[in-house]
């Protein structure tokens, strides 16, 4: 499980590389990662990152005008995108 400097260090990673970009497509690994369906994740695509947050040791990526994105990266997970 990453520590707290570590999920700091992604955010501001992912601040300095999403704000302002598009979302195109959010893929699960599994359908039992997902908290909720509804909103589905479909409802991200096409907002455009407005900030990325950290809560403890979640993150919260914020769209402009839209939903979050809250993700744990739990003992083992990780994020991708691609430009």
């Amino acid at each position: 499980m990453p520590e707290l400097p570590e999920v700091e260090a992604l955010r501001d990673f992912l601040t300095e590389h999403l704000t302002g970009r598009e979302i195109v497509r959010v893929l699960p690994v599994a359908i039992s990662v997902l908290k909720t369906y509804d909103p589905p994740l479909t409802a991200l695509e096409g907002h455009r990152v407005a900030a990325v947050h950290r809560h403890g040791k979640f993150l919260d990526v914020e769209t402009a005008g839209g939903p979050h994105l809250v993700t744990h990266l739990a003992r083992a997970g990780w994020l991708h995108w691609k430009d």
